[in-house]
């Protein structure tokens, strides 16, 4: 009966499935006694090959702009020919589909509880499987036969991915790898205009409202016209994700130890929900006082595309990502002279805060009875080394193609400090400590545009935005960061019914404050109609979530 209802439980989710595989009839031979073929035969656990060809049946998710060189399939490309070749595994796509179609048939798929042999979930539908018990336990599998690379990248995560997918003690599905530098938001001035008004670099956040300030009243573009704007900001970034966005204000939140929209413990240990915390409110408050002074782009919440006033020149400050170069490259073809240059801004307490990315959000898992579990592990390991180019055959491969036609989706593992290893990789060649040639591929030409024109690097606005991300702002990204990790990403049950229209909620009263058209303290109303409108309910049912899978 609990296995029925949790199966219904799964069907009723709102699924947002990244890529999938298939059903495989007639292995229904009990958990328990399945064991790694290498293992059952007592011969040494092979990382990257099968003893004995198999068939693991799969399907996908493929979006209707994929394309595929001509004479090419789906079932049949460079991709799956690859995996045979190395793995002994061949993959049988039973379906795949694109958009909704997709979601309805792995939402059917999943209430009949006619699951594949091997998938990739996303978090809420790993939960729920691992809850339902319709999973194998991945555990064994994992310490046999992970390559000394795949732990290598699990290790650079302090190993919190693996973590991430561990369910009740026991690891349930191997798990993407998520690059730590995403999450970092800059704050990004123009050093040119800050040089000509006499302007010192900013080092708390008042500095850089009296900056914007500057910015805003002292003509630094020299036209004579009021018309430069202190702050960008953009519709969608009041309540802040995780990952950095271009122009987004979650790097000002942080200032004020503020990071609304996600789960995280308090000052005292309980999980809530950042958004109805005071600390918000004080952020909001200084929103608020910025955009009542003229300060914050006057726009921002009606721009279709907040870039314009960067790229046209006006804006002499926002907030973004390490990889900001493509953005502020537009802006030079515009203006020769613009200089942006990032900084890290510190609470008032002089710690630069850092809400950071889930380490991981979508998993590999593999159905209960499955014959063969470990052939999850040695097709995760041959895909992380092609796409390590680890493996040197994977350099015959035309990366170009969609990497979702590999036949587990578009799974991508990467070191979590990837940004850093990078740009201290280039910084090496640069400076003579490593020779060219003893570069990879990729390393190799992002050396070969640093080296292009060293007098005028920006030259070629192109090749310097394609490596300038992994130099100063890669520097920063080693700055001794409090490293904040939300402690809920998936869906509640609650949440399915009542999320959206608490978000609607929240992102109407949090602009109301920001523009003037509520005061300060109708946040205080905000957080006891959050609360009662399902809040309560959703915090309980967060805490319950995260209590039962640590069990």
């Amino acid at each position: 009966m609990r296995k029925k209802q949790a199966v219904l439980a799964i069907a009723a989710l709102t699924l947002v499935m990244t890529a999938c595989s298939g059903n495989n009839e007639g292995t229904g031979k009990p958990a328990e006694t399945n064991k790694p073929a290498d293992q059952a035969a007592g011969a040494k656990a092979d990382p990257f090959k099968m003893p004995s060809p198999i068939e693991v049946t799969t399907f996908k998710s493929v979006s209707a702009g994929a394309k595929l060189p001509a004479g090419d399939t789906v079932e049949s490309n460079q991709y799956m020919k690859y995996i045979s070749d190395k793995t002994n595994i061949n993959f049988k796509i039973l379906w795949y589909a694109s958009g909704q179609d997709y979601d309805q048939k792995m939402k059917l798929a999943v209430a009949s509880n006619d699951l594949p042999d091997v998938m990739l979930v996303n978090e809420q539908m790993f939960l729920a499987l691992a809850d339902a018990g319709q999973i194998e336990d991945l555990s064994k599998v994992y310490e046999q036969y992970a390559s000394p690379l795949t732990k290598e990248l699990y290790a650079s995560t302090g190993n919190k991915a693996l973590e991430k997918a561990t369910y009740k003690g026991k690891l349930m599905g191997i798990p993407n790898i998520s690059v730590q530098a995403d999450a970092a938001s800059m704050v990004w001035v123009r050093k040119d205009w800050m040089d000509k008004l006499g302007l010192q670099p900013p080092k708390t956040m008042d500095d850089v409202i009296a900056i914007a300030k500057a910015f805003v009243e002292k003509d630094p573009d020299g036209n004579g016209q009021a018309d430069t704007i202190g702050l960008a900001g953009s519709e969608s970034s009041l309540t802040v994700p995780a990952k950095a966005q271009r122009i987004d204000f979650k790097g000002f939140f942080q200032a004020y130890d503020a990071y609304p929209g996600n789960w995280i413990k308090d000052s005292k240990g309980n999980i809530v929900y950042a958004s109805i915390l005071p600390e918000t409110k004080q952020a909001l408050g200084k929103l608020r006082e910025m955009y009542s002074a003229g300060l914050i782009d006057k726009e921002f919440a009606l721009r279709k595309d907040p870039n314009q006033v960067v790229v046209g020149g006006k804006a002499g400050i926002f907030f973004g990502p390490w990889w900001s170069g493509g953005l502020i490259a537009d802006a030079i073809k515009n203006d020769p002279k613009v200089d942006f240059v990032p900084y890290l801004i510190p609470d008032a307490k002089g710690t630069v805060n850092t809400l950071m990315i889930p380490v991981s959000n979508s998993f590999i898992v593999v159905k209960k009875g499955m014959k063969n579990p470990e052939a999850a592990m040695i097709y995760a390991n041959t895909f992380i080394a092609a796409q390590r180019k680890a493996d040197p055959d994977a350099l015959k491969l035309d990366f170009s193609v969609s990497a979702e036609y590999w036949p587990i989706g578009n799974a991508t593992f990467d070191y979590a400090d990837a940004v850093e290893r990078k740009a201290d990789t280039l910084k090496k060649a640069l400076d003579g400590t490593t020779k060219p040639e003893e570069l990879s591929p990729e390393m190799k030409e992002l050396y070969d545009k640093a080296m292009r024109d060293k007098k005028n690097p920006k030259a070629d606005l192109k090749d310097w935005s394609g490596y300038y991300g992994y130099t100063a702002p890669a520097d920063l990204l080693k700055s001794n960061m409090n490293k904040i990790y939300g402690e809920y990403t998936a869906v509640t049950k609650t949440m399915e019914r009542k999320w959206a229209n608490l978000q609607k909620l929240e992102k109407e009263t949090f602009f109301k404050i920001v523009m003037g058209e509520q005061p300060l303290d109708s946040f205080d109303q905000f957080v006891t109609d959050w609360k009662s409108q399902g809040g309560d309910e959703i915090t309980k049912e967060v805490v319950d979530e995260i209590n039962k899978a640590k069990k």
